[in-house]
């Protein structure tokens, strides 16, 4: 398929990307039913209308974001600069081009998958933790070659924190993503939209320990492989009180940026994950 791409303009790229996301919100029907719902719960001022358009468009997006990525290895490196930018300049190069460790808190917003570019804007290796597709190990193979073509080192994300620890000593950037689904034991409950639901503990773990910059980022989409990384301000996490209380209070803080990313750009989210899928068990009552 890569080569087939590559014979037709970019034009015609971004329009098999957007035909084939929209391919697959009119055939994945489990999947377009969990977007719309998951629209409805984070905005449900929404008519169901404008809930259906974000979903669509989300689609549509995710379509492209595959081309993209497939696209990815085959540009010039001259012509990364004009492709691919940071938002704004000062705080990318006193956070991430400062030469100390960082964590680049990342999330499944626009083309999550080429935020490895950054390494070559910064002329730096970027460690990404990638949790492993355990049923699909060819795909899971194949992704991360053409994640690693962006720039990234790979690690799988199964008990790294230690090694986590140990590259941010070292001054690495570790990519980690901030909004995936946890298990429930190991998760902390934090609101997203008005509605708790269970994060990973990890960012603010080792954010905590280690006192490392951890550093919002996403990419702002500009066109077909032309993208802004914007970099917000580093995220302050506290360290002094109760160990689950903190936890809990930087978690929130992590959602509460994706929150306002999202309202800003809510088709760029990936709705199609079921983030509000898990409940808090209750505590179930001992009979006499």
């Amino acid at each position: 398929m890569q080569c087939a791409l590559r014979t037709v303009s970019e034009n015609a790229q971004a329009g098999v990307g957007r035909m084939l996301g929209a391919t697959g919100y009119a055939l994945l029907k489990t999947r377009r039913n969990i977007a719309i719902s998951n629209i409805r719960r984070a905005f449900p001022d929404y008519s169901p209308e404008q809930a259906v358009a974000i979903a669509r468009n989300c689609f549509k997006k995710l379509g492209t974001n595959m081309i993209e990525l497939l696209m990815v290895p085959f540009i010039p490196p001259a012509e990364i600069p004009r492709r691919f930018s940071f938002e704004p300049q000062d705080i990318a190069a006193r956070t991430l081009g400062s030469g100390r460790g960082v964590i680049a808190l990342t999330f499944h917003f626009g083309n999550w998958e080429i935020m490895g570019i950054t390494s070559k804007l910064l002329n730096q290796p970027v460690v990404a933790l990638a949790r492993p597709l355990k049923k699909h190990a060819r795909l899971n193979t194949f992704l991360n070659r053409l994640r690693e073509s962006t720039g990234l080192t790979i690690i799988v994300n199964e008990n790294t924190a230690k090694e986590v620890m140990r590259l941010l000593k070292r001054n690495a950037i570790i990519a980690i993503l901030g909004d995936q689904r946890e298990k429930r034991s190991r998760a902390v409950f934090v609101d997203l939209f008005g509605q708790q639901v269970p994060t990973s503990k990890g960012t603010a773990m080792i954010g905590m320990k280690t006192g490392c910059l951890v550093v919002p980022c996403y990419p702002l989409r500009k066109g077909f492989l032309r993208y802004t990384i914007v970099c917000g301000e580093p995220i302050v996490m506290e360290r002094e009180g109760n160990i689950e209380e903190l936890i809990a209070r930087n978690t929130r803080k992590i959602n509460a940026f994706l929150e306002d990313i999202i309202r800003k750009h809510p088709d760029e989210w990936f709705w199609v994950h079921q983030r509000w899928g898990r409940q808090r068990r209750k505590h179930r009552r001992h009979k006499n």
